[in-house]
């Protein structure tokens, strides 16, 4: 399905770009998204349900904007219908689809607003909001409360509202709207209504993960707590699009200049999506279409102006110098557009590397891209398939009926590719399951086992890439916890946090020094990391893990603590309720654990 649906956003693109401006813009922006590590990046595969919903969003804007320009009413309804259609199908398929449906209510608006909307403009617009609307209500998952009565149908049913009354509306209402002001002002009063009923909870909310794009300060531990949940720099949304950033800045500027209807949508568009890809590092996937759109219609603006200038020739003697000097001017500035252009073009050569990145699940979650596979054999390539070994192991040993539990970020591989049941994954929708997994896993282990006989759990799963030194001549490894926090214990943070626990009780730094300084993260030295189950279980010995850096050498002449070490000096205790059933191969990275209930002995 992915490698289907995925390649139809570039069409898409072409087509909105096409009707933005021309077919040069659109195969400007269709280049620039196709070759966007932003959207490449999403899986090895171009998308998960994301590749079936962009396309679908893509194309129920561009039926927006024909409905737009269409002058012939059946035309514009036609359209209408057909862009309600596609919203319809973006959300059967992704929890994002307020985001499309919200985008065309509030164009909708500013175009009323703002005195844009023809008479039969009005009925496209109800026609496409109250459609767009009945399809998404239909959907057994959202239903009628999310559409009419929620936060999130509250710049749709705005926009519905307002398209009505401007259409049906008699003389003096006509008469008091027919000032711009008067329309902004009504605008603006509605929303406020509606905000007010929300606030009040008159009218339902919608998910936290929504509401933390929106207004990014209200954000939960457990929101902030995935990667790509997390605000990105600049520099992150820079090095996603380099050069053609600032060409999509022009763009903006262009559009809003050129001031019609299908401007004011791609300016709208390019904004709303530039401010959720600014709350949301992963949502930089709604930023790629719109900002390939704006960049490709200001490469296109200034391209097409300077060949313009290029071609006008000298008509009389005495302008003939000042013409030779424009076209000189003209050619020098095409050349230096071209070549900040190709430099960007450069620089979207990473988005090859990241096209032949593979799932996080084949490398056990350690990033890799393009050289890895060039530059190794086959089988240096598999010397991190941790995961893979032990998602095979669980669905050939583990009981048919045994409930897995682990951080949630791995819910989902353990429950598709086991078909055993976790107890936590990426769609889980209460957070008090998850805040109580969190707990179990930093209290004790008697405290731990009462939490997961509540859950049910029968077996417990737990990740750390491990990394290692070699201390001198005598060959001791030394091992310490993945110092980016890409397992579980630089994961642990965040479980305090969501537990409402304080970090720094847990989870500390300290240095390897040996030539050069390294910092690690390793435990605290406090009762609360030496009780934490998670820990007993992560730094329990196996024959890949013997020692740890941060405890106690068993050698006395060593000292306290190992000589490349400074830090917290921690002894762990070896898990009591916990039995160890498999290690992972070839690492011994992800640890299967039973758990010994006191009435199991």
């Amino acid at each position: 399905m992915p490698v289907f649906w995925a390649p139809l956003a570039i069409i898409a693109v072409f087509l909105l770009a096409k009707e933005l401006k021309n077919e040069f813009t659109g195969l400007i922006a269709a280049f620039l998204m196709s070759m966007s590590s932003a959207y490449l990046s999403r899986t090895m595969m171009g998308g998960k349900h994301e590749s079936v919903a962009i396309p679908l969003m893509l194309f129920s804007f561009y039926f927006y904007l024909r409905s737009l320009r269409s002058l012939e009413l059946k035309s514009k309804v036609i359209y209408s219908v057909i862009s309600a259609a596609c919203l319809g199908f973006v959300a059967l398929a992704w929890g994002g689809y307020l985001y499309p449906w919200n985008l065309i209510g509030l164009s909708i608006l500013a175009l009323i607003a703002l005195g844009k909307a023809t008479h039969s403009d009005l009925v496209s617009f109800a026609t496409l909001m109250a459609l767009s609307s009945i399809f998404i209500a239909m959907i057994p998952r959202y239903g009628v409360r999310v559409v009419f009565t929620s936060f999130a149908g509250l710049v749709p049913l705005t926009a519905l509202i307002a398209s009505i009354v401007m259409y049906l509306g008699i003389k003096r209402i006509r008469g008091i709207l027919s000032s711009p002001r008067t329309r902004i002002i009504l605008v603006v009063a509605l929303l406020v209504v509606g905000l007010v009923l929300w606030r009040f909870g008159i009218i339902a909310s919608v998910s936290s993960r929504i509401l933390s794009v929106i207004f990014p300060q209200r954000r939960s531990p457990l929101i902030e707590s995935v990667a790509e949940h997390r605000f990105p720099t600049w520099a992150m949304i820079y090095e996603d699009y380099r050069v053609w950033l600032l060409f999509s800045i022009l763009g903006l500027y262009l559009m809003l200049k050129k001031f019609s209807a299908q401007g004011i949508f791609s300016a709208l568009f390019y904004i709303t999506a530039l401010y959720a890809a600014s709350s949301f590092a992963r949502l930089t996937l709604l930023l790629c279409p719109a900002l390939s759109i704006a960049a490709g219609y200001a490469f296109a603006e200034i391209v097409e102006g300077l060949v313009e200038g290029i071609r006008k020739g000298g008509v009389t003697w005495r302008r003939r110098e000042l013409e030779a000097k424009i076209k000189e001017y003209s050619a020098v500035c095409m050349l230096v557009i071209l070549f900040i252009a190709s430099f960007g073009v450069y620089c979207l050569s990473s988005a090859l590397a990241q096209a032949h990145t593979p799932s996080l699940i084949v490398t056990s979650s350690i990033p890799f891209g393009e050289s890895f596979y060039i530059h190794y054999s086959p089988e240096e390539v598999y010397r991190y398939s941790d995961w893979l070994s032990a998602l095979e192991w669980m669905k050939e040993n583990l009981p048919k009926n045994a409930v897995v539990v682990s951080w949630w970020d791995y819910g989902y591989w353990i429950a598709i590719n086991t078909n055993r049941s976790s107890i936590c994954d990426n769609a889980t929708l209460n957070a008090t399951q998850i805040k109580l997994v969190a707990k179990a896993f930093l209290s004790s282990e008697e405290e731990a086992i009462k939490i997961f006989k509540k859950l049910g759990v029968t077996h417990v799963v737990v990740f750390d890439p491990f990394q290692g030194a070699t201390l001198g001549q005598l060959g001791i490894s030394l091992h310490y916890p993945q110092p980016q926090g890409l397992g579980d214990f630089g994961k642990s943070y965040w479980m305090a946090r969501i537990a409402g626990l304080d970090p720094k009780k847990y989870i500390t730094y300290g240095k390897i020094v040996y030539r050069q300084t390294f910092h690690i993260i390793v435990p605290a030295n406090t009762p609360e990391a030496r009780n934490a189950t998670l820990y007993h279980l992560l730094f329990i010995k196996t024959r890949q893990r013997m020692h740890y850096i941060f405890e106690r050498p068993p050698i006395p002449w060593f000292g306290e603590r190992w000589p490349i070490y400074e830090g917290p000096v921690v002894s762990i205790p070896q898990p009591k309720h916990f039995r160890l059933v498999y290690i992972s191969k070839p690492n011994g990275w992800v640890l299967v654990f039973e758990i010994l209930y006191p009435e199991k002995g």
